[in-house]
C-alpha cells in the first residue's frame, strides 16, 4: 500500500530538464583553475560552473560580474547580483577593480559563458536589439560588458534554451559580442587577440567552430532530436562532417550532484523544464 504523504519517484525524475542538461554540458568542458566570469540572469552558468567545482575543477573559480563576488558557497542558485552572496564568498572586488579586469585585461579570464536573442554563423551574440533599431521587435539588457568579454577572454560559450531560426540567424541584428567575425581569420585581421566562441550548446545539440572557416559546426545531436530538425531549425548552413554522434547525456552521478549540491530549489527544473 502506498503511503499517500510520501511523492513517489517517477521515470521523469531521472531525466534532466533542458537547464540541468545546459548545465551539465557546459561543466563537463571546464578545466581546473581556469578563471570564469558570468553575468546577473545566469542560472544556467551559474550551476555549470559549480557543478564542474564539484567534479573536475574543485579549484576553478566563477565571479560574479555585477557583483565582484568570488565562489559563493551555497546549494542554491541565487542571481549573482544579489548581496547575500558576499558572506560566503572567498574574496569581493569593488568596481574599479572589477572594470580593469574586465576592460584591460587581455586572456585574464580563461572563459565567460553567456546567453543571447541571437547568434550567428561565426558565433557572433546579440543581447541589444531584434529588428530595426528605431523600432525592434525586442529589446535586451544590452551590451554591458559583453564586447570586452568576448574580445578578450580566452574563449566564450553560449548557452540558449531556444534554438530556432530567430534565435540562429545567418547575421546578428545587433553585433555586441564579437565572435569568429566574418570567418577565417577576421577577428585577428580586426585587432582582436585570438579567441572566440568554443561551444553553443541548445535543446537541440552541441555546436562548435570549424577550425579554419569558424563556421558553426554541428558537434553532437541529443537522443530524439534528428539533423533535419536542427538543420530547419536554424538560420543557416551549417557544417556538418560525417555523421554527428549523440550527445552523451548527463549521468546519474551528475544528476545527484546537481540536485544535492548546487541547485537544491530545483531552479533549472522550475524555470527551464
Amino acid at each position: 500500500m502506498v503511503e499517500p504523504n510520501i511523492k513517489q519517484r517517477t521515470p521523469d525524475d531521472d531525466k534532466p530538464s533542458t537547464g540541468e542538461l545546459l548545465a551539465v554540458l557546459l561543466a563537463r568542458d571546464f578545466a581546473d583553475g581556469e578563471k570564469v566570469i558570468i553575468g546577473t540572469n545566469s542560472d544556467i552558468q551559474l550551476a555549470a560552473c559549480n557543478l564542474a567545482r564539484e567534479m573536475q575543477a574543485p579549484r576553478l573559480w566563477w565571479i560574479s560580474g555585477p557583483g565582484g563576488m568570488v565562489n559563493p558557497v551555497r546549494d542554491h542558485l541565487l542571481s549573482t547580483a544579489d548581496s547575500e552572496n558576499i558572506e560566503s564568498s572567498e574574496a569581493w572586488m569593488d568596481l574599479p577593480n572589477m572594470i580593469d579586469f574586465i576592460d584591460w585585461k587581455i586572456h585574464f579570464f580563461d572563459f565567460a559563458i553567456l546567453s543571447a536573442l541571437q547568434v550567428d554563423r561565426f558565433g557572433n551574440i546579440n543581447t541589444v536589439v531584434v529588428g530595426d533599431q528605431a523600432r525592434p521587435k525586442v529589446r535586451g539588457p544590452g551590451t554591458v560588458g559583453i564586447s570586452a568579454l568576448c574580445g578578450l577572454a580566452k574563449r566564450f560559450y553560449v548557452a540558449l534554451t531556444r534554438h530556432d531560426p530567430g534565435a540562429f540567424v545567418p547575421r546578428v541584428d545587433f553585433l555586441c559580442g564579437p565572435g569568429h567575425m566574418e570567418g577565417g581569420n577576421s577577428r585577428e585581421e580586426a585587432g582582436l587577440p585570438p579567441g572566440g566562441p568554443r561551444l553553443v550548446v541548445s535543446p537541440l545539440g552541441v555546436f562548435d567552430f570549424e577550425p579554419v572557416s569558424k563556421a558553426m559546426r554541428v558537434r553532437s545531436v541529443h537522443p530524439g532530436v534528428t539533423l533535419e530538425q536542427i538543420r530547419k531549425a536554424t538560420g543557416f548552413e551549417l557544417v556538418v562532417e560525417g555523421t554527428p554522434p549523440v550527445t552523451r547525456m548527463p549521468e546519474p552521478e551528475e544528476l545527484r550532484l546537481l540536485r544535492t549540491r548546487v541547485d537544491t530549489r530545483g531552479t533549472l527544473r522550475r524555470k527551464f523544464p
